[in-house]
């Protein structure tokens, strides 16, 4: 049996649907334990991220429909 190598690309729309789910993951990860932090300063952070990573998540949501547009 031969094996052959096959050139695997990414193109823009997979790598940004990838970003999109781990987005959403780490997120998913970050609202779960919230409610099991019991310090301030943990809530505050954990607060943040969930922001920072709501909005992240939102670019991507719309460069991938921009990419998808384009084609």
């Amino acid at each position: 049996m031969k094996l052959e190598k096959r050139e695997i690309t990414l193109n823009e729309k997979d790598s940004l649907k990838d970003i999109l789910f781990m987005e959403k993951a780490l997120l998913n990860d970050y609202v779960e334990t919230l409610p099991k932090t019991s310090r301030k300063e943990t809530r505050e952070r954990l607060l943040k991220y969930i922001k920072e990573t709501a909005e992240e998540l939102f670019l991507m949501k719309d460069l991938l429909e921009k990419s998808t547009e384009n084609k």
